[in-house]
């Protein structure tokens, strides 16, 4: 093996209870003016322009829910309104326990990191103000790329900066976005991340890897039988 290939969301950091979620939105909708039912009415239809980024984060990313909601508010209002969404992807975005120890053993160990995940434009930026920033020397990431996984191309970007062939990698995730299935077609060795009662978000969750973990730790174990001849 050459690269490992990670997800982001539920495999290098923990899924945050819907209920984070729910609060940050409550808290969101109330600094612009609306009620919290009507506010996400309006934005989880919209999940999908911010995950491919036709909607980018920011002051702007408010603009056509506003609009249809004939509502105009301060510009400091909206100033607080795109904190408070940042301030919800850094509380999403601290990394499971053992998760920088075992991506330095696999640096350690000569192979490459890659990333390959769905999100809204500012995460990247929050990731890099965590201890897992540094550890991607390649990235894939579906709201600069403009679609999300499974399409192929999120796979192909990351393989090219590498410079590997899908053959040569293992892709761990927790099985959102059919990312698992996509990684299979490029002939990757797939690993599913089973967090159990805290996969609290299920989004075209598929769970079939070629191994199943319930901690990063067990990942070390596969490569080493991976990598050990065969006789």
């Amino acid at each position: 093996m050459q690269a490992i290939l990670f997800d982001l969301f539920g495999t290098l950091v923990p899924n945050l209870p819907l209920s984070c979620w729910e609060q940050s939105s409550d808290s969101i909708a109330k600094t612009l003016g609306l009620e919290p039912e009507y506010y996400r009415k309006l934005w989880e239809p919209r999940f999908m322009e911010r995950m491919t980024g036709a909607i980018l984060d920011g002051e702007h990313q408010f603009d056509e829910i506003l609009e249809t909601a004939g509502l105009d508010p301060p510009a400091g209002e909206r100033t607080l309104a795109a904190r408070l969404h940042t301030d919800l992807l850094r509380e999403a975005l601290v990394p499971k326990p053992e998760a920088c120890q075992v991506l330095s053993v696999l640096v350690d160990r000569g192979l490459r990191l890659g990333l390959v995940t769905d999100c809204s434009s500012a995460a990247p930026e929050v990731l890099d103000q965590t201890p897992l920033g540094p550890f991607f020397e390649a990235r894939s990431i579906s709201a600069f790329l403009g679609v999300r996984k499974p399409d192929p191309r999120m796979y192909s970007h990351v393989l090219e900066l590498l410079r590997v062939k899908g053959e040569d990698c293992i892709y761990v995730g927790d099985g959102n976005s059919e990312e698992l299935l996509g990684a299979k077609e490029f002939d990757m060795t797939t690993v599913w991340v089973d967090n159990g009662y805290e996969q609290h978000w299920r989004e075209r969750f598929v769970p079939q890897g070629d191994y199943t973990i319930r901690s990063l730790e067990e990942l070390i174990p596969i490569l080493d039988s991976l990598e050990r001849p065969t006789t």
